[in-house]
């Protein structure tokens, strides 16, 4: 393979002026940490499905073990406190994260009603499981019933998002028209908000405030800021839709405390693009893409990433500008991008998982970008990590699933 030295040389003077402006632009380290969880969908209250100092697989990873499953995947893996939580569309299964033997199962062994859809929420040893038209919290460990609270209407790819209080924390959810905050101790309600069009998909905290505020984007295309109280901060328009929770350009810092990133939200709109927008509802850039970006967005080491009409684009999480773009097959199941240390892990045709850099090239065109490529014998589409290991599921060609998990 050519150096990126005789890349750029091969390219001519005219060419390399041009692709001075598009290489990879986002400097990152192999991450270190092999103690971390992805404890919720989206991988954190960001929604940022990021850890960026986490250790993960960089090169051609070997799958440890497989769970097979009846159903198709629906939602990000859960893994934490030795546990795999998994959506199979007619299933939420919990599952030990050594051998995967399956601990217990929320619907009964014949059902085949597709009806759940998201991923759940884990705090304090208790699952948060939106379970069709009911929030119901139960014990981690044996899958037990500690509380239930029914809405009005049917979830709709949404995940419960924990709000840590300090001491206890808030669940938050939305269905219908209705965003709802409950304690996550007794389910008792703590507020409700209607909002203008249907709930979609996780609402995301932000790190405006004390407490945060919760983002929740509708179907009909309004984002909304609520405060800790269930009060409206905010709410923007886009006119084309949103087709993506939203996510906080928030992460992490190496000691687990601190934070980085602007605390902006960006989202993805039904026009192709990615809309970004600070703290107080003030629009920061739009960013246009092929296609759709659908099924979430990951933030962090200063980039915005998102997958759309087969590509894995890379956006500057400032200016929103284009830093680079990768093809990556069509896909026909949700393929959200997971960030771990200084790789994106991306489903599709194939599991891939390309640097953070974006290797050099020009728009497309790029060497060095792809660190692996594994067949997964049918469509992989949600992937998180845990303690240096990746969680793959994958839609089968007779219409089953299977999770892999890689090392």
């Amino acid at each position: 393979m050519p150096s990126r030295r005789a890349f750029l040389a091969g390219l001519g003077a005219t060419g390399t002026a041009a692709a001075a402006g598009c290489l990879g632009e986002f400097d990152a380290a192999p991450g270190s940490d092999e103690a971390y969880d992805w404890p919720t969908g989206g991988g954190n209250e960001w929604n940022s499905r990021a850890v960026p100092n986490g250790a993960a697989p960089r090169d051609d990873p070997t799958v440890d073990r497989t769970h097979e499953f009846d159903g198709i995947p629906a939602g990000d893996p859960v893994v934490t406190d030795g546990t795999v939580l998994l959506n199979t569309g007619v299933n939420v299964v919990a599952l030990d994260r050594g051998d995967l033997s399956r601990r217990w199962a929320v619907a009964p062994d014949d059902n085949d009603a597709f009806r759940y859809t998201g991923a759940p929420a884990v705090a304090d040893g208790v699952a948060y499981v939106p379970e069709r038209d009911a929030l119901v919290a139960r014990d981690l460990d044996t899958g037990e019933e500690l509380w239930s609270r029914a809405f009005e209407y049917v979830f709709g790819e949404t995940t419960p998002l924990v709000v840590d209080r300090g001491d206890g924390h808030r669940v938050v959810i939305g269905a219908g028209e209705y965003l709802r905050a409950f304690d996550g101790a007794t389910g008792e309600r703590q507020w409700e908000r209607r909002l203008d069009g249907i709930v979609r998909r996780a609402a995301a905290h932000s790190l405006a405030s004390v407490y945060g505020v919760v983002y929740a984007a509708t179907a009909g295309g309004e984002l909304y800021a609520v405060d800790d109280d269930g009060r409206v901060r905010w709410n923007r328009t886009v006119d084309a839709g949103i087709r993506t929770a939203p996510t906080v350009v928030a992460s992490r810092g190496p000691d687990d405390e601190s934070t980085r990133g602007s605390g902006d939200v960006v989202v993805g709109a039904g026009d192709g693009s990615v809309r970004c927008f600070d703290r107080t509802g003030k629009p920061q850039w739009r960013a246009g893409l092929r296609g759709f970006a659908e099924g979430g967005i990951a933030a962090g080491h200063g980039g915005v990433f998102a997958v759309s009409g087969g590509r894995l684009y890379a956006l500057d999480a400032e200016s929103g500008d284009r830093a680079w773009r990768t093809d990556i097959g069509s896909a026909v199941r949700p393929t959200p991008p997971a960030l771990v240390g200084d790789t994106i892990y991306v489903g599709g045709e194939r599991l891939r998982g390309v640097g953070v850099d974006g290797g050099v090239g020009v728009r497309s065109l790029r060497l060095g970008e792809t660190r692996f490529e594994r067949e997964v014998d049918g469509g992989a589409s949600y992937v998180t990590a845990a303690d240096g290991r990746l969680f793959a599921t994958v839609a089968t060609e007779t219409s089953d699933g299977r999770l892999a998990v890689l090392s």
